[in-house]
């Protein structure tokens, strides 16, 4: 028997049909319904356009867009023989405020999602607070603004670097959004300073500790979460940044990856009709995001989850969790790195000028986001955007599942749809 289902409280919508075996799911396929032709809507169109189109895929990860989409301009200019060379200043500003908004991402995930879905498991009776998702989200996208002038769909990056121009009241007013949103961090999420939570070495012990992350690790483990929810165990990290670089993972070992063996192919999708494609690589479906990017860094605490629960349901929560904590460490050096006397911008030649192709690579919070562009005397001839939920979530055959439909194999339905959750899903960039 096959059953449809909805998955709301996601950015967009998305199908799974669950075909069902004595009570557990046998397989399942995904489809993602809505056409939305960003990509389309580019060709023709000054290649400058896309710093303004591309940060409206996603109501989410729009600096994530953006950046991808000047990366990959840039790109162009260094392959038409005009490479541009970027301040520190405009790179740490750039990296800030992305940083910050996979911050927000993760902790609106945490508390508007997997926190109020994890309780319908256990039938938990616990006062849910999703309100401490959106405030701390909307501390984010305070230190965001102080930069970039608002969020979302902003397009304050351009070749060269960015147009604001920071004195040191806003570099200040950003360094007191960002401690307000760590301590936020420390007292409501954590129950702990962030510095003793990153210096575990080994899985966290939460018996001792009041706090929303303590209660979530002990509702995870009370629905075994850390026996399920297995996809293939291998990732893919593909952008550079301070806080990660591009690398395979895969029983242990770390390998050289090049994006030119990243292909895209239609997704399985035999009951409906899907606007999405699946991201392979060499042909292979990895798993992309936090888990990713912090086994790539080796974190101690994660290498130990990691080795003791695979890349269990469990596993990719609590990552996520960490890469909060990881990343407003990050943001802080970043801020305090930032020199305001250097320029925000250098000097490039007139886009009119460049004939070329270019290539954007970021990692998003959910994991690499690829934008490619062609054009000829600064107009686009072609233009395409790979995202992370394309990785995670794509939709195959039974013979060749995607990470998602690997880890929905063996359970309940119920809990199949908390697990895909765990993936942290984005509908409106999948079929952009």
């Amino acid at each position: 028997m096959i059953t449809k289902k909805l998955v709301d409280q996601i950015e967009g919508e998305a199908f799974i049909y669950f075909k069902m075996k004595k009570g557990v799911v046998d397989f399942s396929t995904i489809t993602f319904p809505h056409f939305r032709g960003m990509e389309s809507m580019l060709e023709g169109k000054n290649a400058l356009d896309a710093l303004v189109v591309t940060p409206r895929v996603c109501g989410i990860c729009g600096h994530a867009h953006l950046m991808a989409a000047v990366r990959a301009i840039e790109s162009a200019y260094a392959n038409a023989n005009n490479p541009i060379a970027l301040t520190k200043k405009a790179q740490n500003i750039r990296e800030f405020t992305l940083v910050m908004e996979m911050i927000q991402n993760h902790l609106k995930w945490l508390y508007l999602v997997l926190i109020p879905h994890i309780a319908t498991l256990t039938h938990s009776k616990r006062v849910q607070t999703p309100l401490k998702g959106a405030y701390s989200a909307s501390i984010a996208a305070k230190a965001i603004a102080t930069f970039a002038g608002q969020w979302p769909h902003s397009s304050y990056m351009v070749p060269g670097g960015v147009t604001c121009d920071p004195t040191h009241v806003d570099k200040i007013k950003a360094q007191n959004h960002l401690q307000e949103l760590s301590t936020f961090f420390e007292k409501e999420s954590l129950g702990m300073h962030l510095d003793v939570f990153l210096s575990s070495s080994s899985s966290f012990d939460f018996e001792n500790i009041e706090s929303d992350i303590s209660l979530l690790e002990s509702d995870l483990r009370s629905c075994n979460m850390h026996l399920k929810g297995f996809a293939h165990d291998r990732f893919m990290v593909l952008g550079n940044h301070a806080f990660c670089t591009s690398a395979g993972y895969e029983e242990g070992v770390s390998f050289d990856v090049d994006y030119n063996y990243v292909t895209t192919v239609e997704s399985y999708a035999p009951h409906e009709k899907s606007y999405a494609r699946n991201a392979l690589y060499k042909d292979q479906y990895f798993e992309t995001g936090p888990l990713a990017r912090l086994l790539e860094k080796r974190v101690p605490a994660i290498e130990h989850i990691h080795k003791n629960f695979s890349d269990s349901a469990y596993t990719r929560v609590m990552a996520r969790v960490y890469e909060i904590a990881y990343l407003l460490k990050h943001a802080s050096t970043l801020l305090a790195t930032v020199d305001i006397s250097e320029l925000s911008c250098s000097k490039s030649k007139n886009i009119n000028e460049i004939t070329a192709h270019g290539v954007g690579i970021v990692e998003a919070p959910r994991g690499p986001l690829i934008h490619k562009v062609e054009m000829k005397a600064g107009i686009i001839q072609k233009y395409e955007i790979i995202t992370p939920t394309q990785w995670n979530i794509g939709s195959s055959t039974k013979e060749a599942p995607t990470p998602a439909q690997n880890a929905m194999i063996g359970i309940t339905k119920e809990e199949a749809l908390f697990i895909f959750r765990t993936f942290d899903v984005c509908s409106v960039c999948t079929t952009h």
